[in-house]
């Protein structure tokens, strides 16, 4: 009884994380310079699918699954949206709730 109360709490706990992390959509992700001069700086913008109307922690990985990726913290405004600068090589990045 004891280890499946455990498990049904870690299940629920993953389960919050997933939601939260779901509450995130990216709007717009791209490199600042094109052509032959490659530069890994990229914008990322974004905007919570439920804003709170209050600031929120953004958190923002780049090129993950990379040996090291990057980690970024950016705060959303009230109304929900957000814009970060980062180094990206692999051109991806995710997006979540910061716990």
């Amino acid at each position: 009884m004891y280890k499946s109360t455990i498990a049904s709490f870690l299940a629920c706990t993953t389960l919050s994380i997933n939601v939260l992390a779901a509450d995130v959509k990216i709007t717009s992700f791209r490199f600042l310079e094109n052509g032959s001069n490659f530069s890994p700086a990229a914008e990322l913008c974004g905007e919570l699918v439920t804003p709170s109307g209050k600031p929120e922690m953004i958190k923002i990985t780049s090129d993950p699954g990379a040996k090291g990726p990057g980690l970024y913290y950016t705060w959303a405004g009230k109304d929900g949206k957000f814009c970060s600068l980062l180094a990206t090589y692999s051109g991806q990045a995710n997006a979540e709730l910061a716990q």
